[in-house]
């Protein structure tokens, strides 16, 4: 569990620095990886305000990623 968590929050993070480097719409891909290990962390705590909070993440990031198709 605790790579899980830990690998999620690297890939988000590398994500994020994506973002900073305009690197579009790799950057989106990658956090869209990120937020979903955490979501699953969320499921398996059972962790509701995770799993919302990181639900909302898919929902945006899965928005930007259909419009940059």
């Amino acid at each position: 569990m605790n790579i899980l968590k830990w690998t999620s929050s690297i890939i988000l993070s590398s994500g994020l620095c994506l973002t900073a480097l305009n690197i579009y719409p790799l950057n989106l891909y990658v956090q869209f990886v990120g937020v979903m290990g955490w979501v699953y962390v969320g499921v398996l705590w059972e962790d509701y305000s995770i799993i919302f909070i990181n639900v909302v993440g898919i929902i945006i990031l899965g928005s930007g990623i259909i419009y940059s198709w």
